[in-house]
């Protein structure tokens, strides 16, 4: 049977959740991954009897299965791996923030890719104030230099950055402040609408 006529019968439901089928579609990626996905309740019920590598698992993360579903399978991944692979850092770094999700087994080489590989600024800032209690300050610091204007003038100096006041910088402002990263932080008025951060000289 070719593919396409199996894709069908794959997503009608045709096709039963066994290791017979699974060994059948062994060199087609394209059907392991829509029959995976059409059926991750059960693979998620017994993880353990079947080898479904990273490659797959991150391909499924880019399928439509729930939220729920995609953070099980992160819990299942390898995540030491995301030091050298940016892309999907990136990927599952966006889906610990829409989930917002607790994840074990974090290290600070972890929490920075992430953070260094996600594409929006906003979703890097959301997982610096999740995980900074996993970094160093010397850490910290390096991370705020690889952001973007404004936070990577955070740093020592005479002068004071000014961050656009939204609730995730706000956090980031507060626990910076209280790891004495910075030395104060305020608010402008409601004209300008910012943060502004004071920094320590030295």
């Amino acid at each position: 049977m070719d593919n396409e006529k199996l894709k069908i019968l794959i997503e009608e439901g045709k096709v039963g959740f066994t290791k017979d089928i699974l060994d059948a579609f062994a060199d087609k990626n394209d059907l392991q991954v829509q029959f995976f996905s059409k059926n991750i309740p059960q693979y998620l019920d017994n993880p353990g009897d079947y080898e479904l590598n990273d490659d797959l698992k991150e391909a499924l993360l880019q399928t439509e299965i729930s939220i729920s579903s995609k953070i099980e399978l992160i819990r299942l991944m390898s995540l030491e791996d995301l030091v050298n692979r940016p892309e999907r850092a990136s990927l599952i770094g966006q889906i610990i923030i829409d989930s917002n999700a607790q994840i074990s087994g974090l290290d600070s080489a972890i929490v920075q890719s992430l953070i260094r590989n996600s594409t929006r600024v906003e979703t890097k800032i959301k997982l610096f104030n999740k995980f900074h209690s996993l970094l160093e300050e010397a850490e910290i610091r390096q991370v705020l230099i690889d952001l973007p204007k404004p936070f990577s003038e955070i740093k020592t100096g005479y002068h004071s950055p000014k961050l656009k006041n939204t609730p995730e910088n706000t956090a980031l402002a507060q626990w910076l402040d209280s790891r004495n990263i910075i030395s104060s932080w305020s608010e402008s008025s409601l004209f300008t609408n910012e943060i502004k951060v004071n920094l320590y000289r030295r």
